[in-house]
Parts: C-alpha cells; sequence; structure tokens
C-alpha cells in the first residue's frame, strides 16, 4: 500500500515553492514582468526543455484519466476515498512516517491529496474496464503504467503540431502555454527561475538599449552566432562527433527555429554590448598584466588528449599506485603506441580520468588558462615543443575544487597558432559575455522574487 500511495504522490512533480505571490515576480526601468506573463514565456519554450517535457506529462496524466473516467460515468465517492486514506495513514505510521511530513515533503494539502487519492481509484476502476478484470482483481503498477502511457504517447506526439499559444490541443484534450508554464514554474529550483526570467528580461530591455544608443541587430551577427555555435560543436570531443544540426535534432529545433528565437537574439545583442564596452580603442590600451590574461585565455590554442593513472607518495592500500609504479606502466603503454588510433583504444581502456576515458583520453582544445580544466595538465600540454606523444609526465594540482595526483601519457594532437588580432578581439568580448550579461542587469535595476536573499 505504501508503495501505491508514493506512487500516487509521484504524479505530483518535486516542488521548490508554491505559486509566487505577489503577482509581481520582477521589476526593472520601466517594467515588469508579471506571473501569467512569465508563465506563458515559459510555456512557450518548453518543447526544448526537460523540464517543459515533465510538466506536460503530469498535467496530461492527471487529464486522462479525469476525462476517461467522465466519459465513461466513473466516480470515486468519499466513501472510498477516505478507506483508502484511512488505509495509507497506518501504514505509513507503522512504518515510522507520517502523512503530514510526507505531503510537506511534495509541498501540497491534503485536500490536494484526497484528489490525486480520488484519481488513483478512478485510474484503478479505467483499467479494469480496459482489461475486463474483476472487482477483487488487484492491479498492478506496470498495468497502471503501461494503460496510462500508451494514451500519453500518442498525446505527446499530437503536442509537437500545436498551434501557437498552445501545448496540446487535441481536443478534449487542452493545455495551454500558460498553464504548462505555471507548472513548470511550480517544479523548477530558484536559481533556473532566476536564469529564466533574467533571460526573459534581457529579451525585452536589450532590444529598448539599442535603439536608446542606435544600434543595429543585423542578421550578420545572429548568422555568426550561430556559425560560432557550430564551430563549437564540431571541435568539443565531448559531443562525440555529432553536428549542431544533430544536436538541434534531438531538442526538436532547427538552425532556423534557434535564428527566430528570443534566446539568440539575447546574445546578439550581448556582442553588440561587448562592442561597446571594449571597442578597438580598449585593446590599444591595455595593461601589460591584462594583455597577458587575454593571451592566456583567447591566444594559442592546443588540441591534447591524456592517459592518465591515479599515483600518491602515500599509499593507502595494495591497489594504489605510486608515482614509479604508475610511470611503469605508463610506459608500457606508450610502447604500445604506434598510431593515434592506439592512443585513443589505449585512453579508453586504461585511463582513470572519466571525463575524458570515453572519448579516447581526448579533452578538446585549451588555451595557456582554461576555466575547469587542471592546471597542471595545461602547463604540461603547452611546455612541449610540438605535437605528437610526450610523457609519463608527473601532473599534480593541490586545487580545493579539482585534486589531482598522478602520471599521464599526453597527446598534443593539433596546434592552433594565435588567431588573427580581429578574431583575438572577437574572442575575448565574447569571454565577456556572462560578465556583461550580469552588469546590465544591475544597470537596469533588476528585482526579482527568485533572487537569493544572500
Amino acid at each position: 500500500m505504501i508503495a501505491s500511495i508514493l506512487l500516487t504522490l509521484s504524479c505530483v512533480l518535486p516542488t521548490q515553492q508554491q505559486d509566487v505571490k505577489p503577482e509581481i515576480l520582477a521589476t526593472f526601468d520601466d517594467g515588469k514582468i508579471e506571473a501569467g506573463r512569465f508563465d506563458r514565456h515559459l510555456g512557450a519554450d518548453a518543447r526544448y526543455q526537460q523540464s517543459g517535457a515533465e510538466a506536460l506529462v503530469h498535467i496530461l496524466r492527471l487529464q486522462i484519466v479525469s476525462i476517461e473516467a467522465a466519459n465513461l460515468g466513473l466516480s470515486a465517492t468519499d466513501e472510498q476515498i477516505d478507506e483508502r486514506i484511512a488505509l495509507a495513514i497506518e501504514q505509513i505510521e507503522a512504518a515510522g512516517m507520517s502523512i503530514e511530513k510526507l505531503l510537506a515533503r511534495r509541498a501540497i494539502e491534503m485536500s490536494e491529496f484526497r484528489k490525486l487519492i480520488g484519481d488513483s481509484i478512478l485510474h484503478e476502476q479505467l483499467v479494469r474496464k480496459s482489461l475486463n478484470l474483476s472487482i477483487f482483481e488487484p492491479v498492478s503498477p506496470r498495468q497502471l503504467e503501461t494503460w496510462s502511457d500508451d494514451k500519453l504517447n500518442k498525446l505527446l506526439e499530437l503536442s509537437k503540431s500545436a498551434p501557437p499559444g498552445m501545448a496540446l490541443d487535441a481536443p478534449p484534450f487542452r493545455v495551454s502555454e500558460q498553464e504548462l508554464g505555471r507548472v513548470m514554474r511550480r517544479t523548477m529550483s530558484q536559481e533556473e527561475l532566476q536564469d529564466r526570467l533574467e533571460q526573459m528580461v534581457l529579451t525585452v530591455a536589450m532590444p529598448k538599449w539599442a535603439a536608446v544608443n542606435k544600434l543595429v541587430l543585423s542578421d550578420d551577427i545572429l548568422n555568426d552566432e550561430v556559425e560560432w555555435r557550430r564551430k563549437r560543436v564540431n571541435e568539443n570531443p565531448a559531443y562525440g562527433g555529432a553536428t549542431y544540426e544533430g544536436l538541434l535534432k534531438t531538442k526538436g529545433m532547427t538552425v532556423e527555429t534557434v535564428l527566430e528565437s528570443d534566446e539568440l537574439r539575447v546574445a546578439g545583442y550581448l556582442r553588440l554590448l561587448a562592442e561597446q564596452v571594449m571597442p578597438e580603442s580598449f585593446f590599444d590600451n591595455l595593461t601589460d598584466e591584462l594583455k597577458a590574461q587575454y593571451e592566456n585565455e583567447h591566444g594559442e590554442s592546443r588540441n591534447v588528449g591524456w592517459i592518465l593513472l591515479r599515483a600518491t607518495d602515500d599509499k593507502e592500500s595494495p591497489l594504489d599506485l605510486d608515482f614509479d609504479e604508475a610511470k611503469d606502466e605508463l610506459i608500457a603503454l606508450r610502447d604500445r603506441i604506434k598510431t593515434q588510433d592506439d592512443f585513443h583504444d589505449l585512453a579508453y581502456d586504461y585511463s582513470e580520468d572519466d571525463r575524458t576515458r570515453r572519448r579516447g583520453g581526448m579533452l578538446g582544445w585549451v588555451h595557456h588558462y582554461e576555466k575547469g580544466v587542471t592546471t597542471a595538465l595545461v602547463q604540461a600540454a603547452f611546455s612541449m615543443a610540438g605535437t605528437g606523444i610526450y610523457g609519463p609526465i608527473k601532473i599534480v594540482d593541490d586545487s580545493p575544487f579539482q585534486p589531482l595526483s598522478g602520471m599521464a601519457i599526453l597527446l598534443v594532437k593539433e596546434i592552433r597558432e594565435r588567431p588573427s588580432e580581429a578574431d583575438f578581439r572577437e574572442a575575448v568580448r565574447r569571454g565577456t559575455h556572462r560578465n556583461l550579461r550580469q552588469s546590465f542587469l544591475e544597470s537596469i535595476h533588476l528585482d526579482s522574487v527568485f533572487q537569493s536573499s544572500n
């Protein structure tokens, strides 16, 4: 019975908050974002978001039971609901839990729980009728799920062709984008909501900023942004050789839908803002310190891979390696490497860096400074004279965030010289987009109910 109750509660997605009040979610210079408007914004983009897909499934599961039961004249009586709740409370308490804490954890009221229990009873009645089961035969969770999924999958397919303003329009099953967004708002984290709200504010405020500054967001800027993204996908081994278009397809998107999206337009406006903040004269007057920083972040880059064996001076078990033992093992592996394909195969079989092992050891293109990449690895890669296999090399990084101690064979697969001055300056500007975004939001005095109180 407890398993059945937990299954019922799973119909309510985990909530971080109840519907937000007041209805004004954010204010900024000459503007505000109301709850309904924000919900429509979330719902309109939902088909490209995992949270949107989950919210639509949640809504449809409830609609399917309610509508199908009404069509067949089925109902759950108060007596049946009370009996089911009493039995649930008894078994939940026997397991050392309480119904109050269980509901509080899901952030729902008892009245909503009663509705869910009633729907679960209707769900069982519908499955019994569909499978010609007697009222004495239990209905298994698998039977409940199979019955729902068959109907759900057909509706989800129809949702792909929903008209503007609707997430699904297949009467009697109808879900508006605003309704879908309202459910998403209940289920997303504060951080996710803040990020989506900021994106919406930028969509509203940045065109006004551009008009005041007599700046034009041209098609060339948008196409350049798409081309930059395409290049990033092609160069990143994490995508396993996938194309930008292929990745978009997995999300139900195309390059054309991206070009029409508010998200791409915001990225384009940030390019214009970066050019305004960092004009050509900005680069002509850089301090030596900033020059060095930008060269490290955006200058020469190398396409790097490695085979890592973790090692330590203080072995805690016989299975641990010290540096000499790791070196000997890597020398044996290095002697087996005749081609780059050999390196990739051995990295897949032996490397102890999970992030790169499945990509044949490839980390991808890195600069002298690369956020999220072990400093010692980057330094070793750039200390090599050119392309080739190097090592074993001792790599130790005491970073509190990514501590590392081991020996590695390095592959410097390709070297890309410093880009042209124009491309270099564009890369520097792009590297400031995240900071410029926050600075812009501060400049228009964004105040949001989702902002952290810290």
